[in-house]
Parts: C-alpha cells; sequence; structure tokens
C-alpha cells in the first residue's frame, strides 16, 4: 500500500487522522489504509493531476464525514474526542472590531497634530510684536523762541 502522496493527500489524511483520535489504533490504522488503497487505485486508473486527486478526494468524502461514518460504524461505546481547533485570529477582548479602534486612534492622531499645528501659530503671533502698539518716538517740543 505505497501510496504515492502528495501534499494535498498527506493533508487529507493527516486531516482524517486528527478526527479520529478519539477511536482506537488499530481501527484508525485499517481505515486510513483503506483510503490509501482508495486513492492508489485512482491513480492507476490515471488520476495524476490536482484537480483529478481533488475530485477522488471529494467523492470520498470530506475529513469530517469521514470521521462521523467512522465513528457511526464503531458504534455508541466509541468515545468520540474531538480534535483541538485550530487556533483563531486574535480577537479584541472587548467585542469590539479592530478597525473601529483604527479609526479612533486616526482621528486623535488627526486632532492632535491641529492642536500642536494652532499651539506653534500661536507662538509665532506671541512673539511677534503687535503692530498696532509699535513704539513711535515723541514729537521734539517746539524750539524756544529767542530775543531780538
Amino acid at each position: 500500500m505505497n501510496v504515492q502522496k502528495t501534499d494535498l493527500v498527506s493533508e487529507y489524511l493527516r486531516e482524517v487522522e486528527l478526527r479520529l483520535s478519539g477511536l482506537p489504533l488499530l481501527e484508525r490504522r485499517e481505515l486510513l489504509a483503506d483510503l490509501e488503497v482508495h486513492i492508489s487505485a485512482a491513480r492507476e486508473t490515471g488520476a495524476y493531476s490536482e484537480s483529478e486527486m481533488i475530485e477522488v478526494l471529494r467523492r470520498l468524502g470530506s475529513p469530517e464525514e469521514v470521521a462521523a461514518a467512522a465513528y457511526w460504524e464503531a458504534g455508541p461505546q466509541a468515545p468520540r474526542r474531538e480534535p483541538a481547533p485550530p487556533p483563531a485570529a486574535p480577537a479584541s477582548r472587548t467585542g469590539i472590531p479592530g478597525w473601529v479602534f483604527a479609526v479612533i486612534a486616526g482621528v486623535v492622531v488627526f486632532f492632535l497634530i491641529g492642536a500642536v499645528g494652532l499651539m506653534a501659530v500661536a507662538q509665532v503671533t506671541v512673539d511677534a510684536p503687535p503692530a498696532s502698539t509699535a513704539v513711535v518716538p515723541p514729537e521734539p517740543p517746539p524750539a524756544p523762541e529767542l530775543p531780538r
């Protein structure tokens, strides 16, 4: 039963094996060997391309369907231990979508830049002397008239 395994077939068989973890080892090996026989028979009839292998695996059933059938056949006494679910993408603890935080952060940054700009403009006007209070020297008093 030497099946020439591709990544697609290997992944399929691995997924089936993970979902069968609650069955006894001999039953798991027997089922996986049967699947490999079906896959190698399909290869002998000319299923070599990836699309043809996808069709062969589709006809065999998804890993979930294969495992469910194996558990059903084993009867109610067989333990049904489900594999650990794949790690999910980290979610925010508050339940608020991440894009809301991004928008809020963008608005805060926008207002901070605006505030810094206003302070810079205000500093320039404070440093410049006001135009209306320019110092104008007083006119000199009129010269006294001398007697002639």
